[in-house]
């Protein structure tokens, strides 16, 4: 298993697990622990704190995943002295496949203010990234392991503004284009990831 975090700012943190397993059947989870007892609406659990302080927790993939919430006092494994974080989610695919990509936007608000909807999209040609559409920006991750000869086309929807690639090399250069609605990223000249491998575009 191998995960991908970016942290975008105060509000956004968009996550991005690769599990696969040597045999089929096995289940694969991806959990967090909460505070307080989420509200969970299908591919949605929000947290809502004493002070009105909202975390929405929008699930991604797997596109087939169920999402639930549970109190954990009473596990084996107690909660220790004075631990407030006694809720936890589950998001799991419920046919447990051998390979299973868990991508997550968490976003964190204001009481009152609005979820911010996220929506899933793939790449449209070359080297395979899933990704993650919210607001005026794209997050874009690569299926496996990202190789220096990466090249990969990417949707640009409409209104967004900022795309996020990940998985690069660091410090690597790459070639991009923006034809329509299609980014393409190759190796090459003219942008340099930084050194996380994460490139930076805005148009």
């Amino acid at each position: 298993a191998t995960r991908s975090i970016l942290w975008l700012n105060d509000d956004y943190i968009v996550v991005y697990d690769r599990a696969t397993s040597n045999k089929t059947g096995l289940f694969k989870r991806w959990n967090l622990t909460l505070t307080t007892n989420p509200a969970v609406n299908g591919k949605v659990a929000t947290e809502t704190m004493p002070s009105g302080q909202q975390l929405f927790v929008q699930s991604l993939l797997p596109l087939t995943s169920t999402i639930t919430a549970r109190n954990v006092v009473g596990d084996l494994t107690t909660i220790a002295e004075l631990e407030n974080a006694q809720f936890v989610i589950t998001i799991q695919d419920p046919s447990n496949p051998t390979d299973t990509r868990f991508l997550h936007v968490l976003q964190g608000a204001d009481a009152g203010a609005a979820m911010v909807p996220a929506t899933y999209a793939q790449s449209t040609g070359g080297t395979a990234f899933d990704g993650a559409v919210f607001g005026a920006t794209a997050v874009w991750f690569p299926v496996n392991a990202a190789n220096p000869s990466m090249a990969t086309t990417l949707p640009a929807p409409a209104g967004v503004h900022t795309a996020m690639v990940t998985g690069l090399v660091p410090n690597g250069s790459y070639s991009v284009s923006v034809a329509g609605n299609a980014i393409a990223v190759a190796a090459g000249a003219g942008f340099t990831a930084d050194a996380a491998g994460v490139l930076r575009l805005t148009f």
